[in-house]
């Protein structure tokens, strides 16, 4: 049923969005929102994945067809399977229009475009735009060395998706290419996906199992261990309120109307797969195995942080009401035992729990608590190092410069873009100016928060350098817009611009602060003659071998980084000045 409450969430979402990013259409807005709610991209990542006519016409792109895709991302990893995603969206700003059925006549274009793509017809790259010519290009030299997985996401403000036969067809064409996957997206999805994202503070109760507890208190941190029914733990973390807070329930079955309150976990630094990892299907067999009365040996326990709790010492089996939980460290187990008392309910009441419950006001404590009990699976990921001290006080120098830095990605999503640093994008630029990787940078991103975080992440580090280059590379992304009608191959050397910029300041002794923005502006056309100068190259290379020169093989590695270390010092001082 058609929700103007709903409608209006997701306008207001893409309103901002439009504002935000100076974009001339609701409909563009829209793709941008999207891409970031769904998968997580940057703005520069956006920008180069949307492939829309109307969207590059709006930036004064050449004109071309986008052949019913309206944006291409190409999620790739070292040591993983490339993931090649497709978009077709629709927007509409009437909210009568929402109960319309996504328009069928985009079948026909994207199973037409994809026949193409996989026959590698050279004829597809004349008939299309600059942006979409790039990715089939790119995903064309994947086809030499792997074979991807494609997911088709159709995406709407609208209730539905196709209608049930059109849909049908589609699927049928989609399906006859292998490592196919469609997911749609309607305006229900969409809001469900934004409601999870808003803070919601969990209060609750539950009862101890007799007077198996011990309390220890240190300064400013307060310790609950205690023993708990599996139940009463799914209980606690439910998104209905009024079974949290029932801490004398009997009947249990209540819970299979209920979800997980995804928000109990929100200072947890690991995510949950469903049944993807062999530790949570081991939990839930474990669960309904005819050894679960003995889960308790089995299993770690569970960490919990919260603002306070409270409970009668004296008496057996007492009730204890917990103010502000978070499930710091059991996420895997919670989920894995939910699913598995889905499935076996009465098994599940055989199960009990080690539980260690914190009480403190500190945040750097409540953040050290965990980190340090999440060891069960290897963490290496932007959530564990939100809350490393290095994070932290980076967030608080910039907080004095009248900048937020987003240690998690949208914590200050109610300041003004421009004010704003993202987390990852500034690994990114530090390890393009800074650490002279820009290739690892624009490819291996993982690494960021992972084996490469202590060199980028250093306590060297200060909010002067982050902000400065963050300024640096925006410039660089307008820059690149004025030029690359005539210029393609600027569409792959945002980070690799960052580095010559950083490579230039070095050699002209400029250090990298704000007061010298202006100064390391203008290196950015030296960098860019320096990468014609590195290309040129690679080009005169590749013409004495039997194979073809790509810009985007050549900027994708670290070919240009080779070319550049081999300049003599008479060829820097020509190009450098």
């Amino acid at each position: 049923m058609a929700n103007i409450q709903n409608f209006s969430l997701i306008n207001t979402y893409v309103s901002k969005t439009q504002k935000d990013f100076s974009l001339k259409s609701k409909s563009s807005a829209f793709s941008h929102f999207a891409l970031d709610l769904l998968l997580n991209l940057q703005p520069d990542e956006i920008h180069e994945s949307i492939t829309d006519t109307n969207f590059l016409k709006e930036r004064n792109f050449p004109s071309g067809h986008d052949r019913g895709i309206d944006a291409v991302y190409i999620q790739s990893n070292s040591g993983e399977t490339t993931i090649i995603h497709f978009f077709n969206f629709k927007y509409t700003e009437n909210f009568e229009k929402t109960q319309n059925h996504f328009p069928s006549t985009e079948i026909d274009k994207i199973v037409n475009f994809l026949t193409d793509l996989f026959a590698k017809d050279p004829k597809l790259i004349d008939d299309v735009n600059i942006s979409l010519g790039n990715k089939i290009e790119e995903i064309w030299e994947i086809f030499e060395s792997e074979n991807p997985v494609f997911v088709v996401h159709i995406l709407s403000n609208h209730y539905h998706t196709f209608e049930i036969n059109e849909k049908k067809r589609f699927e049928r064409s989609i399906n006859q290419h292998s490592n196919f996957g469609i997911k749609y997206y309607t305006l229900t999805d969409l809001v469900q996906i934004v409601s999870k994202s808003s803070h919601k503070e969990i209060n609750c109760k539950l009862r101890a199992i007799g007077k198996n507890f011990f309390e220890k208190s240190d300064g400013d941190i307060r310790a609950l261990i205690v023993n708990l029914d599996a139940r009463d733990v799914i209980r606690i973390v439910s998104s209905s309120e009024d079974l949290r807070e029932d801490g004398g329930i009997e009947n249990y079955e209540l819970l299979k109307t209920t979800e997980i309150e995804e928000q109990a976990f929100e200072d947890n630094v690991r995510i949950y797969l469903k049944q993807r990892s062999k530790i949570n299907k081991n939990i839930k067999q474990t669960a309904l195995s005819n050894e679960n009365h003995q889960f308790f040996y089995f299993n770690n326990g569970l960490t919990f942080t919260c603002d306070s709790f409270t409970y009668n010492k004296s008496i057996h089996s007492p009730i204890i009401e917990i103010k502000n939980l978070q499930v710091v460290n059991g996420s895997q187990t919670i989920h894995a035992l939910y699913e598995a008392f889905l499935e076996d309910s009465e098994k599940v009441g055989n199960i009990d729990l080690l539980c260690r419950i914190y009480q403190t006001q500190s945040e750097k404590l409540s953040n050290k608590i965990a980190e340090y009990t999440n060891s069960q699976n290897p963490v290496n990921s932007r959530d564990i190092r939100s809350i490393d001290y290095v994070q932290i006080i980076i967030e608080k120098e910039c907080i004095q410069r009248d900048y937020y830095y987003e240690r998690k990605k949208g914590m200050y999503s109610d300041k003004p873009r421009s004010k704003r640093l993202d987390a990852e994008k500034v690994g990114q630029i530090l390890m393009s100016l800074v650490n002279g990787l820009p290739s690892e940078a624009k490819n291996d991103k993982k690494s960021i928060f992972a084996e490469k975080y202590d060199e980028i992440f250093n306590e060297s580090l200060n909010a002067e350098l982050v902000i400065t280059g963050y300024k640096i590379f925006d410039f660089i992304e307008e820059e690149k817009e004025k030029e690359i009608n005539t210029k393609k191959f600027l569409s792959y050397c945002s980070y690799w611009i960052l580095f010559l910029i950083g490579e230039i300041a070095k050699y002209k002794n400029v250090t990298i602060t704000i007061q010298n923005l202006s100064i390391l502006e203008t290196f950015y056309p030296i960098a860019v003659k320096i990468i014609e100068k590195l290309r040129k190259v690679e080009i005169d290379y590749f013409s004495k071998q039997t194979s073809k020169y790509s810009d985007i093989t050549f900027f994708k590695y670290n070919r240009p980084k080779k070319h550049f270390e081999e300049l003599t010092e008479e060829d820097k001082k020509k190009l450098m000045g």
